[in-house]
């Protein structure tokens, strides 16, 4: 309102100086410039069509207008300052969830002690010692976010910070090297893969106590993968995503699937983000994505404290270990390895790789988790913080992984999968004990548990995703549009970050419900709910599992009717997919959680802030 006075007049004001017989028109159009002669000789007009009007001396010469102008414009700025100010005030104890663990002196604020330290010689050398090793295309300014460096900073969900630089090296002796040279000149190394921001712990992060520059160290770049023991397992270096990989053995040995074929496969993590931090934990037969078999570099300190990268090899393939090269010889397994890799990603074919005796004998997978999550006992099941074995598993960044084997697995002959619905969290828990997890050999492929508040949020929040998903699936079409998303959210104007959010909660009202009308019915009225998904892998497993599940029901059912004691008289029911619309909308469904939750975080912080802001007023 404070701009359209002064333009109308500046604009009336011109036009009258140019043409003096158009200025009564154009005056009478105003309706901020409307004088009282001019109202007058239009009624005239409208009576007699021979009268003409009375003459208009009102005019506004153009240095007042530009006056007019200027005194509007400052008095907008001041009232968008003080409205800011406002605005600042309300939101300052609104905050998004960071994603940090919290404990102790951990939850408090540290955003303030990081002071700046002066860089070193070899820390302000160090772009361009990693620019020798990778190409001056490959390393990047971390000190400003741009649209080239925002992928790296900023995680898609969660986390963001500033580096000194990134660095993708191309092959695992360039990462080699590019790791020596990161800590000679004593800086924070982040590893980082597809930097998916599920856990926010693949960015840098500035409100730590830590003084030393971080520097991003991608291995995207590291996509080879490969099968070994006739598809039995697999080779991935540390940039394979997991939609990748699950694509490759699908389309390699039709009857086997990789480890991760659920989760947010359409974000492609990489399998050493899987297992840096233990992914996977709804797999049940599976369990959660570890491996003693890999490639990785550990830091130390020497006696003269020196830092020194050590390779460690445990890959167990059959000319890739280190009893397989002389000393002095000039050859290692990393050069042969990268030789393998490039050779694979340039469509040459080679002759199918095999384990070694002692890769034989070491695990590529969790093959004790099937025994372990079966087993109730008084201490808090922790299976996915696991941290046995080989220290690539559960690291957490505090190793650099180059590579890992994994073992791949028999895709089930047949599948079910059923949304059950319970009255309370007690025969939710009996549900979980007595039918899932009755023994280690008919386990269920997966379980997931959903109150009635997360059906809520992700069909409320989650549609637009949901549908996207069940039409374009979770490849690399999927994958486009979400750097697509994440590209609107690095553009350099403040509404950015939070705009594709906003627009999802906005537009999510006009798109129908997530899941078919069976599900959701359920999903609401009940407050308790598991995703179950059976399969058959030649045992009978399918077959006693759904014995055990349906006498479950009809126990609990039967002894809720007679004696009267469920909730409300609700019962145990449960629907199933019976066809693969229902089966890839419930998977959809599930894919889209941690989007859908932020989502709706933002909205509801939205909301509050605006009610905040009208009620100043």
């Amino acid at each position: 309102m404070f701009l359209v006075l002064p333009i109308s007049a500046r604009l009336s004001a011109r036009r009258s100086i140019s043409s003096s017989s158009s200025s009564t028109s154009l005056l009478g159009r105003s309706p901020y410039l409307r004088s009282s002669s001019t109202a007058v000789a239009e009624s005239a007009n409208n009576n007699i069509s021979t009268a003409n009007p009375a003459p208009n001396n009102f005019s506004i010469k153009i240095p007042t207008a530009v006056a007019l102008v200027g005194a509007s414009l400052l008095t907008g700025y001041c009232v968008g300052s003080v409205h800011s100010e406002q605005i600042a005030e309300i939101s300052k104890d609104r905050a998004l969830p960071k994603g940090e663990r919290g404990c102790c002196s951990c939850d408090d604020d540290v955003s303030n002690k990081k002071e700046s330290t002066k860089l070193t010689d070899a820390q302000t050398q160090l772009s361009s010692k990693l620019q020798k090793i990778v190409g001056k295309d490959h390393v990047y300014d971390g000190s400003n976010e741009s649209s080239s460096t925002g992928k790296f900073l900023k995680g898609a969900r969660i986390g963001h910070g500033k580096a000194l630089c990134i660095v993708q090296p191309g092959t695992l002796q360039q990462a080699i090297h590019c790791l020596q040279a990161i800590v000679d000149a004593e800086c924070v190394v982040v590893p980082q893969g597809s930097n998916t921001g599920l856990t926010g712990g693949s960015v840098p992060r500035n409100d730590t106590e830590d003084t030393r520059p971080s520097v991003v160290l991608s291995m995207k770049r590291l996509d080879a993968h490969f099968p070994i023991d006739d598809g039995e397992r697999v080779v991935c270096l540390a940039g394979v995503g997991i939609s990748t990989l699950a694509s490759s053995i699908s389309n390699w040995f039709p009857g086997r699937e990789s480890h991760s074929i659920l989760g947010s496969t359409f974000l492609n993590p990489t399998t050493a983000a899987g297992v840096a931090f233990g992914s996977g934990g709804t797999l049940l037969r599976k369990g959660p994505a570890r491996t003693d078999r890999a490639l990785y570099c550990k830091v130390s300190r020497n006696k003269w404290g020196d830092n020194v990268v050590e390779v460690v090899n445990t890959l167990g393939i059959e000319g890739l270990e280190d009893s397989d090269f002389q000393e002095h010889s000039g050859e290692n397994p990393v050069q042969k390895l990268d030789i393998y890799a490039n050779d694979v990603r340039q469509g040459y074919r080679r002759t199918m790789a095999k384990s070694s005796k002692t890769g034989l004998q070491t695990k590529a997978s969790d093959t004790e988790y099937q025994e372990k999550v079966c087993q109730y006992t008084k201490e808090v099941s922790r299976h996915n913080s696991d941290t046995t074995g080989e220290d690539c598993n559960r690291s957490e960044g505090k190793v650099l992984i180059l590579a890992t084997v994994h073992d791949t697995f028999q895709a089930p002959s047949k599948k079910r999968m059923f949304w059950v619905s319970f009255p309370d969290m007690e025969t939710t828990a009996a549900f979980r004990r007595e039918v899932c997890l009755d023994n280690p050999t008919d386990l269920p492929i997966s379980c997931e548990y959903l109150d009635r508040d997360s059906v809520d949020i992700i069909d409320r929040s989650g549609r637009i995703a949901t549908y996207l998903i069940r039409f374009l699936g979770t490849g690399a079409l999927m994958g486009h549009l979400w750097n697509v998303k994440s590209a609107i959210e690095e553009l350099p104007f403040a509404w950015a970050p939070l705009f594709c959010d906003k627009c999802l909660h906005t537009f999510n009202n006009w798109v129908p419900a997530a899941i078919p009308s069976k599900f959701l019915n359920k999903g609401r009225e009940y407050d308790h709910h598991c995703m179950v998904a059976v399969g058959e892998f030649g045992d009978g497993t399918l077959n006693r599992f759904m014995e055990r599940m349906d006498a479950f029901i009809k126990k609990y059912n039967d002894k809720a009717l007679k004696n009267e004691i469920s909730e409300g008289g609700k019962i145990i029911t449960f629907v199933e997919a019976d066809s693969q619309t229902d089966v890839a909308a419930l998977n959809a469904f599930r894919f889209v959680a941690a989007l859908a939750f932020k989502v709706r975080l933002i909205a509801l912080a939205f909301l509050r802030l605006t009610d905040c802001v009208q009620n100043q007023y």
